[in-house]
């Protein structure tokens, strides 16, 4: 009888490990396969043809101006802007979560309905912004530290920018 339950604590140990893990652990084999096929083709397209943008010039001029968002720069083309968008709308939102800063980080949330999860969690622990990175096309995410845990933050990148996703 002994045994059955040792058995039985073993299995649910076992299960909430696993559990942990896929919330929890690396997810670099599946973050490292899809940024260089999207990556490679994006990138190569608008610098190598000029047509598909509808530039009547080459270069990176036409290129800023000409994104079809309404005041973000491209909003696919070039991934370093986007990249740097993406960091600085995490930084600002964990400033804002740092600060206590409800409608600062309720205006950086996709929804703006609420300061969102991590905002809510905190309870005044520090949060520490670490990596941040684009998954693929319109969503990024940001490793943040919160106290003596990690977690993430998962972004959108919108018609208006990118954004807190609760």
């Amino acid at each position: 009888m002994i045994a059955v339950l040792l058995l039985g604590l073993l299995l649910v140990l076992g299960a909430i490990g696993l559990v942990i893990y896929l919330l929890f652990g690396p997810d670099d084999p599946e973050e490292a396969a899809p940024p260089p096929a999207t990556g490679t083709s994006a990138p190569r397209s608008p610098g190598s043809t000029a047509p598909p943008s509808q530039g009547t010039g080459g270069g990176s001029e036409p290129d800023t101006g000409s994104g079809t968002g309404s005041g973000s720069s491209a909003v696919q083309g070039p991934d370093p802007g986007g990249t740097d968008d993406l960091e600085a709308t995490a930084r600002d939102y964990v400033d804002a979560v740092n600060d206590r800063d409800e409608a600062a980080a309720t205006g950086l949330t996709c929804e703006r309905a609420n300061p969102g999860t991590l905002y809510s969690v905190t309870e005044g622990r520090n949060v520490r912004l670490g990596k941040v990175e684009v998954l693929e096309g319109t969503v990024g995410t940001a490793q943040v530290t919160v106290g003596d845990g990690e977690t993430a933050l998962l972004l959108e990148n919108r018609e208006d920018g990118w954004c807190v996703a609760i």
